[in-house]
């Protein structure tokens, strides 16, 4: 299930440092008639028969809660009733109005809430500084003339989920990072990636042009498996110019070392 995020630039408390930190992206409030239209969608229920239900729930359990059972919700999981108090030698002495304190609801998810959770894919839905919200990192680096220079930032083996450099012949690689859309000079054909040896560190040994997926953070691809193990210098070649017209000159990012094993 998807989770929506902003990246909001705050202040580290520790180091005072100004960082960048995920934050759940708020999207107001449903009303009890927004509510109900959501949670009746693709049923037979009305929405005025999901709100009698609610209301039968409210009288009926909250008695209940307050009693000190605890209540389950269907699948969304069990509320109870929860608070503190001051202590007294003398029993007598105890008044539950003024002692009894930090009175609150404890909602306790379920497993169905729980795994909701722990199965989240998160996505980004925008980034906020100064309480202005952009909606897209791309838009806020315009705004900002912020430019990010092309690097692969991560090498990830699919085979073995390792990101410590190397790569499995014959398997899928991936490349991560920024501006990594590789185009041919036409600007429809494919970009390369180019294998160096270290005996003959300028002249390719392998070239590779087929891509399983190709866009500008991430490339996808069969690590050749005619090459032997060891340590190569990578490049990524294009001529994607962020726009439709590609570049006159070919943009190259290196890697200075891959280890094929």
């Amino acid at each position: 299930m998807k989770a929506n995020y902003n990246l909001v630039k705050r202040m580290n408390p520790s180091t005072k440092e100004l960082l960048w930190y995920a934050s759940p992206s708020g999207k107001g409030v449903m009303d009890a008639a927004e509510t109900a239209k959501i949670a009746v969608g693709n049923t037979t229920l009305s929405k005025g028969e999901f709100n009698h239900v609610m209301e039968t729930v409210v009288d009926n359990l909250v008695p209940q809660i307050m009693s000190g059972i605890t209540v389950t919700l269907g699948n969304l999981g069990k509320l109870r009733l929860s608070f503190s108090s001051k202590g007294v030698t003398n029993i007598d002495d105890f008044d539950p109005q003024t002692m009894i304190q930090n009175v609150k609801f404890i909602f306790a998810p379920s497993v169905e809430l729980k795994q909701a959770l722990q199965t989240a894919t998160f996505e980004l839905d925008g980034v906020v500084e100064d309480g202005v919200k952009y909606g897209s990192k791309d838009s806020y680096r315009t705004v900002k003339n912020v430019v990010i220079p092309p690097a692969v930032t991560t090498i990830l083996d699919m085979k073995t989920q390792k990101t410590d450099g190397t790569l499995t012949r014959d398997q899928l690689g991936k490349f991560m990072g920024n501006g990594l859309l590789l185009v041919g000079a036409d600007g429809t054909s494919p970009g390369q990636i180019d294998f160096y040896g270290e005996n003959n560190p300028e002249l390719p040994v392998e070239t590779v042009t087929i891509f399983g997926y190709n866009s500008d953070t991430e490339v996808v691809f069969i690590v050749p498996r005619d090459l032997a193990e060891g340590k190569y210098r990578v490049t990524l070649t294009t001529y994607y110019s962020g726009t439709d017209t590609p570049l006159e000159e070919p943009r190259v990012i290196e890697i200075p070392e891959v280890t094929l094993v």
